[in-house]
């Protein structure tokens, strides 16, 4: 083999291995099985959870001022004047999503987390309610164990076709009772 054939096939494989790599490159990186956004037997939804400025007492001003959380102005707002109310629904304290996915079989996983940006969690009142064609149900998660982030879920026989699910509820943080905005998500069970 001579020379210019060696350079002529080592020139087609850079060129094949440059080739491959920007398609590597430039196609998505991998998801699991139901993350999609049209992903019609997945879905979840995040969710603000909103604070009851009336809720906030003086330690949990204290603690506001401690860690510079901006919530209805605690951590400014001298103890002896009222706390700003303007927000309707009130000021943001963290989040919760709702998760749902068919699991086949007419199965289908409801998930939540709760999350605080107002200190830890000290109490959840959750409230999940699900429905598909053969009824519905609810389920109530209340614990009262300090936690940074609360988690739970269940696994319902819902049958096959149309199931949602809606969270509603309250976290009591370390500074705020926070009530979670009204969310649902709508899914098909396999």
């Amino acid at each position: 083999m001579g020379v210019r054939t060696i350079s002529a096939s080592l020139g087609a494989l850079a060129l094949a291995a440059i080739t491959t790599a920007a398609l590597l490159a430039a196609s998505p990186a991998p998801t699991r099985a139901g993350a999609g956004p049209d992903d019609p037997f997945a879905a979840s939804v995040a969710t603000a959870l909103l604070a009851d400025c009336s809720s906030i007492t003086g330690k949990a001003r204290e603690y506001a001022r401690i860690h510079s959380i901006d919530l209805c102005g605690a951590d400014i707002t001298p103890d002896e004047q009222p706390l700003r109310t303007e927000a309707v629904g009130g000021e943001e304290c963290g989040s919760v999503t709702l998760t749902m996915e068919s699991r086949g079989g007419g199965l289908a996983a409801i998930d939540w987390r709760a999350t605080s940006t107002t200190g830890p969690i000290e109490r959840i009142d959750i409230d999940v309610w699900y429905s598909s064609r053969n009824g519905g149900a609810m389920h109530r998660f209340s614990d009262a164990t300090p936690t940074l982030h609360a988690s739970g879920g269940a696994v319902e026989l819902l049958d096959t076709g149309v199931a949602g699910a809606t969270v509603s509820g309250t976290v009591q943080t370390f500074t705020a009772t926070c009530r979670i905005a009204p969310s649902a998500v709508r899914i098909h069970v396999r």
